[in-house]
Order: structure tokens, then sequence, then C-alpha cells
């Protein structure tokens, strides 16, 4: 029987729409508690895509966060600018800060909404990333929108030349291709969603996607102009903890290891056989 691992990520960026900046669920107790009660609950461990630049505001709390719950630290852009997604300047000074905070060159890397080129990639063998997740596996319209549905859902190997990384896509729904992920599940409801998770199952190294707004929207839903988007968040923007929390005990419950996503990782680059595409036939 195949080992399968989950990572937990959570994207780390300011509340959407908030002109202040905050981060509710790091700075608010309730949210706080709430959220690490569930990850030690199930002995879980959380990959966090950090926005760089928030280490300056928010190293004190992240390092409160690490204190109280399994925790490592990946990049996530250095300011979160989706039309620089991963440009040269916005990689390099993330490695500069990962560096600094974690003593090592940059692990991992995941853009802005997914938007994720040939070059940026590129950007990131420049800097010496070894993984990148900034792939959907899926379809979303409008702006910043994608069609993947060619891309593998399971990780896999981008090599240029003899130089190579490792690309996490976002997890979705093996059969549906549903992002695997809580926005998903609030916008679904848990019936809906849980039917399909079982209909279609998902692969045996899965990333579970998260992001702070995601559990608690109905706070932030004054900053934002009636709208598709601001409907779709605010479905289930209440019951957002207890949809997490059944997310995890359904991944503990189906046998998955929790993980970080650099001991993925290292579980992914010693799998024989494992599916290639060279960044010159990137589209």
């Amino acid at each position: 029987m195949n080992r399968k691992f989950a990572c937990l990520t959570i994207d780390m960026e300011p509340d959407y729409g908030d002109p202040e900046g905050h981060i509710r669920l790091l700075e608010d107790p309730e949210y706080f508690e709430r959220y690490t009660a569930i990850i030690n609950r199930y002995n879980a461990k959380v990959t966090m895509f950090t926005v760089t630049s928030l280490f300056e505001r928010f190293g004190a709390h992240f390092e409160r966060l690490a204190k109280h719950i399994p925790l490592e630290y990946a990049a996530h852009s250095y300011s979160h600018d989706p039309h620089n997604a991963a440009s040269r300047e916005e990689v390099e000074r993330s490695a500069q800060v990962m560096k600094r905070i974690n003593g090592k060159g940059p692990l991992g890397y995941r853009a802005p909404y997914g938007q994720i080129t040939r070059e940026g990639l590129g950007h990131l063998l420049d800097s010496g990333y070894q993984y990148d997740a900034s792939v959907y596996t899926s379809v979303r319209p409008g702006k910043f929108g994608y069609a993947n549905l060619h891309m593998p859902n399971s990780p896999f190997r981008i090599r240029r030349g003899e130089e190579s990384l490792i690309e996490f896509p976002f997890t979705s729904l093996s059969g549906a291709r549903i992002v695997f992920g809580l926005s998903y599940v609030k916008l679904l409801g848990w019936g809906l969603y849980s039917m399909l998770w079982r209909v279609s199952g998902l692969p045996d190294v899965t990333l579970a996607l998260s992001h702070p707004h995601d559990f608690y929207f109905h706070e932030l839903a004054k900053f934002h102009p009636a709208s598709t988007e601001k409907l779709a968040l605010s479905l289930n923007a209440t019951r957002a903890f207890d949809y997490y929390d059944k997310i995890v005990a359904e991944l503990n419950r189906q046998g998955y290891e929790f993980v970080f996503v650099s001991e993925a990782l290292e579980h992914v680059q010693a799998l024989p056989g494992l599916q290639e595409l060279s960044l010159e036939s990137w589209k």
C-alpha cells in the first residue's frame, strides 16, 4: 500500500480587502486558538507560504504561531503583486528574506493567484529554489484566471537542462478537478464537496489550500462591493472553522500522513519514474 502524504498549506497574506492590512487569524485570540487547536488535534503540520515583506510587520506573530503548531516557512512572493507574481525582483527579494529567516537558501515558492510563467520558473531555478507550488490544475474564468486541465494533478519535475525543480500543483479532486481548498468547500458546502471527494479521490501527495480570510470572510465583506466573488466568498463563511476541522479529520481518517512540503519534497525526489516536463515546453 502506497504511503499517502497531506500537506496543510496556508497562504499568509493580509486579509483580503482590509485597507489596514490586518491578519485577524494571527491578531484575534479566538481565531488564533481555533486554528491552532485544529492543527494540534490531528498532530498536523503547516507549511506557510508567506508574503515575505510581512516578516517586518508580523514577524513576532509568525514566531508565536510557530511556538503553538509545527510550522515551516516558504515564500509567497515579496509583495503579493499578481502582475509581477514571479518576476526576478519578487523571486530574488523573497529568496533573500528566506535565507535570513531560515539560515539557508530558499526552498519553496508559491506565486500569487497561481500566476507562474515559464520566465518565473526560470527565475526560481536561477535563485536556487527546490520546488514551486503555483499551478492550479483546474479551470477558473475571469481576471487572473487559468485553464490547466492539461497539467498533472500530482507532483512532477520541471527540467531546464541539468537543472530541475519539483512542481507541487494546487491539488484538485482527482476526478472532478475542483481545487482542494477551504474556499471551495465553503462554496459548495460540506455535504456536496465531501460527496465529490469520496467519488473523485485525491492523489497520494496532496496539498490542502487555505488563506487567513477563508476563515472569517463575513468580517471582511464590508470592504467589498456587491459582486459574484463577494457572494461566493461569503457562502458558509461562519462555518469555516468547522469545515476546516472536517477536512483535516477526513484526511486523517483516510490514512494520510501530515507532513511539511519540505518532507514531501524528499519523498517525491526519490520516486522512480517521476513525470517530467521541460521548461521549454511550458504553457
